[in-house]
């Protein structure tokens, strides 16, 4: 009985040894790193936005060119007349009344446009981003889906060969350059190169546009691009940039690793400036499983945030499992 009961201790033994060798075994093989594997994502393109549109033979500098935001401020130059003045701000008021979705207010510093009399401040002028004739725009970053317009001028300063009328024609003129858009091939156009008579009417196109672009709402819109990824094993190494397509900064947020519908980590996303983005580079990032059917990169996965388009937050790879 005695050598009976020491023969199954001794079994039991070698199977516990066993067990733990097997159980060893399993933990090495889903722990340590394995072969690199390199794997392919599969993203929404990036936001495209149409080439320059044309309106009545006038078009923008740049496709979408705007504002960030629909109550915009100036500054008039202290050298600008009492009658230079009062025109400009008739040009403010006849652009605000026909484009309803658009206000402007009087700063005295940081002003969206600067309004200037003195013929120096052209010396300081861009010209790549400044439209044409006498007002355009000064500044403009550029996001995919917009050209975002941070700083507008018009230069008040010249007196002769401009046929003024007892309506703010010339100062309208230049205003709609600061919005970026040219000049057009229409005599009657209030566009045309040259302002030659007081029946010249702003277009009725260029309205419509404004209305089209300053009804939208301001939002950011973040997307993936540059992707790039490498398993080994149950570790993952990847390399990412995530961008901000809209006209706004975007909101904190977070990023996410999915596998297979569970989540393996959320990292913190600061704001991204609208035009800009950042690049994200993780090493060994230890998955659930060695063989994982999917894995998925989300931005703001419980939906906290409003952007333009929430179909491009979304970043997959789809593996086939390891024999």
């Amino acid at each position: 009985m005695k050598n009976k009961k020491g023969w199954i201790f001794n079994l039991i033994l070698i199977l516990l040894i066993i067990l733990i060798i097997v159980s060893g075994a399993y933990y090495l093989y889903l722990n340590i790193p394995g072969a690199p594997e390199n794997l392919n994502f599969s993203v929404s393109a990036p936001p495209i936005i149409a080439k320059n549109q044309t309106f009545a033979a006038i078009s923008q500098f740049y496709p979408n060119m705007k504002f960030n935001h629909n109550s915009i401020s100036y500054k008039m130059d202290s050298a600008c007349t009492d009658e230079k003045r009062q025109r400009m701000i008739s040009a403010f008021d006849d652009l605000a009344l026909k484009v309803n979705f658009i206000s402007f207010y009087e700063v005295i510093s940081n002003p969206d446009i600067e309004i200037s009399c003195s013929e120096n401040k052209k010396e300081s002028i861009n010209e790549d981003y400044f439209i044409a004739g006498e007002g355009g725009a000064k500044e403009i970053i550029q996001t995919t889906r917009y050209s975002v317009i941070t700083n507008g001028t018009v230069l008040l300063y010249k007196e002769t060969n401009i046929q003024k009328c007892d309506w703010a024609n010339v100062e309208l003129h230049e205003l709609i350059h600061v919005f970026g858009f040219g000049h057009s091939d229409n005599l009657n156009s209030l566009m045309y190169p040259y302002i030659e008579n007081c029946d010249q009417k702003l277009d009725d196109s260029i309205i419509k546009e404004l209305i089209r672009l300053y009804s939208e709402e301001n939002l950011a819109d973040l997307y993936f691009d540059n992707t790039s990824a490498v398993k080994k094993g149950r570790y993952l190494d990847f390399n990412l940039t995530i961008k901000n397509s809209g006209s706004i900064n975007s909101e904190k947020t977070l990023f996410s690793v999915l596998e297979d519908g569970e989540v393996v980590e959320d990292f913190d996303l600061d704001q991204i400036n609208y035009g800009a983005g950042i690049a994200v580079e993780i090493k060994n990032l230890k998955l659930i499983s060695r063989n994982p059917k999917e894995i998925k990169f989300v931005i703001d996965r419980d939906n906290l945030i409003k952007e333009i388009d929430k179909e491009n937050n979304i970043a997959v790879i789809s593996l086939i499992p390891e024999d």
